[in-house]
């Protein structure tokens, strides 16, 4: 059923990133088994570094790199990051909470297992990227390009995607309620007839999604 007649129930607001004014200048060399607490990170280099059990909480990152990080779990409580690189970054089962993530680069990155509460994407490039099995809860992705990006079988419920590009989007065996699409652009989306109880669409997304399921609309 195509939840595209009624509006969608109203969302409870996403709680923002908690951070104090006062941060303190910090340089990381390495990410393993590290613990960052309150602090800010100017252009952090840290690519292709390999972890395990990595914390960050109440930390404001701006510019650098974590290109192809390899960490398992990782941790964001309380986290800003505006312009880094998290192209094809590794993080398993790691867990987001209250995170804004602007204008940030995550092509590739895989953040299978995970679990994403109160997470806001903002104008970032997510092409490829893979949220797997993952279970998102109060996130929105907002002007960011999704092409190719994967969420099989994940729990999306009240996930928001806000004028996207979302071409060959892999939505199977995704859980959807109250999950809304109709403001962005979809196209070649990988998803079944049974898979899209509670998507919320516009008429045009509507008919294409039928014609998807080779059903023949007629006005």
């Amino acid at each position: 059923m195509l939840a595209h007649a009624m509006p969608p129930a109203p969302k409870k607001a996403l709680r923002a990133p908690i951070l104090p004014k006062d941060l303190e200048d910090r340089t990381l060399e390495s990410l393993d088994a590290v613990e960052v607490d309150q602090a800010f990170l100017d252009a952090p280099a840290l690519a292709n570094q390999r972890g395990d059990h990595v914390r960050f909480d109440g930390v404001r990152i701006v510019g650098g790199s974590l290109a192809s990080t390899k960490v398992t779990p990782m941790s964001f409580l309380d986290v800003v990051a505006e312009r880094t690189d998290f192209s094809m970054i590794e993080w398993p089962s790691s867990k987001l909470t209250r995170v804004e993530l602007r204008e940030c680069r995550a092509t590739g990155a895989k953040l299978l297992d995970g679990e994403l509460t109160d997470v806001k994407f903002v104008a970032c490039h997510l092409d490829y990227a893979s949220f797997a099995k993952a279970r998102l809860r109060q996130v929105t992705f907002e002007k960011c390009r999704l092409r190719e990006a994967d969420f099989s079988s994940a729990d999306l419920a009240g996930t928001t995607f806000v004028d996207c590009e979302m071409e060959g989007v892999d939505f199977a065996n995704a859980k959807f309620q109250a999950v809304d699409v109709s403001t962005s652009i979809l196209g070649e989306l990988r998803i079944g007839a049974g898979d899209v109880r509670g998507l919320v669409v516009n008429r045009e997304q509507a008919v294409v999604l039928a014609q998807l399921f080779g059903l023949v609309v007629r006005d």
